[in-house]
């Protein structure tokens, strides 16, 4: 089965990763929107709110939401809680830095047990 077969609409990309990318995405667990949101923030270094993500991405903004808070929790978004980060009432979250690269190369070594 297809990463994104048999999964209600709500948490499907607009746009379904290409087949490698869909493999790569089972053999490792990962939920394919929260990869298409990090997707999102590393192509656009402004970063953006949780509806423009979710038109982006082709989900709900309250799915997203809830994805970027894990996201933030786990320090690879900033929301810039403290003001920095906002349009008006609403958070724009961006990737940071390098912590995707990092969880990767984390991944990495664990899996070769160094």
């Amino acid at each position: 089965m297809r990463q994104n077969e048999g999964m209600p609409r709500y948490v499907q990309p607009s746009q379904p990763a290409p087949p490698w990318a869909a493999d790569v995405m089972n053999l490792l667990g990962i939920n394919p929107l929260r990869l298409e949101i990090l997707r999102f923030l590393a192509q656009n270094a402004d970063g953006g709110t949780s509806g423009d993500i979710g038109r982006a991405v082709g989900a709900g903004y309250k799915t997203v939401a809830w994805h970027l808070r894990q996201l933030e929790s786990l320090k690879a978004v900033e929301s810039g809680a403290e003001g920095e980060n906002r349009q008006g009432q609403r958070l724009v979250y961006k990737l940071r830095g390098a912590a995707f690269e990092d969880a990767l190369m984390a991944v990495q070594r664990y899996v070769r047990g160094s």
